[in-house]
């Protein structure tokens, strides 16, 4: 039963996703940021992925390699639901790119299957990172993001 219900929502994502075309103005870190579409600034979280936070070890660079991909150019987004912080969460892509997965690729970024565990691909990039020790896997023992956000809330 629990399967079904897992496909079942999966195929709602689906069909209710949309797109934004937008240029990105701001990156807050390795898995959110701003755009401007038709004037308007959206927030953006990117699907699949959890980089580590900036006060976290690696934070600083996966920031900056998000930067690299997207800051400034046109990217389009296909956003699957808006989170409680009114984010849009979305896959990503840029120059015929899907960003959250090259993200996992280069070890920038932890799979986050707490809310994508049917990403095969996102999966399977993330395994390899780790075991080719790319990005924030050249680390000795690094910290899930999530674990840190647990032991360090923000206070809001």
């Amino acid at each position: 039963m629990r399967k079904i219900l897992v496909i079942f929502f999966t195929m709602l994502i689906s069909i209710f996703a949309f797109s934004i075309n937008g240029y990105v103005v701001k990156v807050s870190d390795g898995d959110s940021f701003v755009m401007s579409s038709y004037g308007k600034r959206v927030r953006v979280r990117m699907y699949g992925i959890d980089a580590p936070e900036l006060k976290q070890s690696y934070g600083a660079e996966s920031k900056k390699y998000l930067e690299s991909l997207i800051l400034h150019k046109k990217v389009k987004l296909k956003v699957l639901y808006e989170d409680k912080y009114k984010r849009k969460v979305a896959k990503v892509y840029c120059n015929g790119k899907q960003i959250n997965l090259e993200m996992l690729e280069t070890g920038n970024a932890w799979f986050y299957k707490y809310h994508a565990r049917n990403e095969k691909a996102y999966r399977k990039a993330y395994e390899k990172a780790k075991q080719e020790k790319l990005g924030l896997w050249k680390q000795s023992n690094p910290q899930n993001p999530r674990e840190f956000r647990l032991k360090n809330p923000r206070n809001n």
